[in-house]
């Protein structure tokens, strides 16, 4: 088995934070030497945020991260695998197993899930319940999440909820 570090590109790391999926199909072609079964760590601008197996042509996700956490030891980690040779974005980069244990030890542990509000509403003209059903889904289908914004809270505590745009936090403010 070998281990593997794929740093995505800005593009790639958004459309892997807009959506939920179960595998990654990276641009960038396959390394010689990778076989199914290697593990990969996937990483975006801010890190890394997800851990998987190469499956085929693509990275199916054993653990996603919410936000790359930033910590001493994430720092080191991060500084010892950009020294590393050969480490570049949009592209495939081979681990040492030391290197690898370095980088999994300094992810943080997986929080407990727990339950949120998700939600998007926006005004519709329409002269029947049908014709707005429609027209939503429309809307959901041409804008996606890179123009429309939802919003996030605990359940039970919707007062708390924060806009998301893209998969990130976003301010809503109505005059930009």
């Amino acid at each position: 088995m070998r281990y593997w570090l794929l740093v995505l590109n800005e593009d790639e790391y958004a459309e892997q934070q807009a959506y939920e999926v179960e595998a990654v199909e990276p641009r960038a072609a396959l390394p010689d030497g990778a076989a199914d079964g290697d593990e990969v760590a996937l990483a975006g601008p801010e890190g890394v945020f997800a851990l998987g197996e190469l499956d085929g042509a693509a990275i199916a996700y054993r653990r996603r991260l919410e936000e790359p956490e930033q910590t001493a030891e994430s720092a080191a980690a991060a500084e010892r695998l950009s020294d590393a040779k050969g480490v570049v974005v949009g592209g495939w980069t081979q681990l040492m197993p030391d290197a690898w244990e370095d980088l999994v030890r300094t992810l943080p542990t997986p929080e407990r899930r727990r339950d949120w509000m998700v939600t998007l509403s926006m005004p519709i003209e329409a002269v029947d319940k049908a014709e707005a059903v429609r027209q939503f889904w429309s809307y959901i289908r041409s804008l996606g999440p890179k123009e429309l914004p939802t919003f996030v809270s605990p359940y039970g505590r919707e007062i708390e909820g924060t806009a998301f745009l893209l998969g990130a936090e976003h301010e809503q403010d109505p005059e930009e």
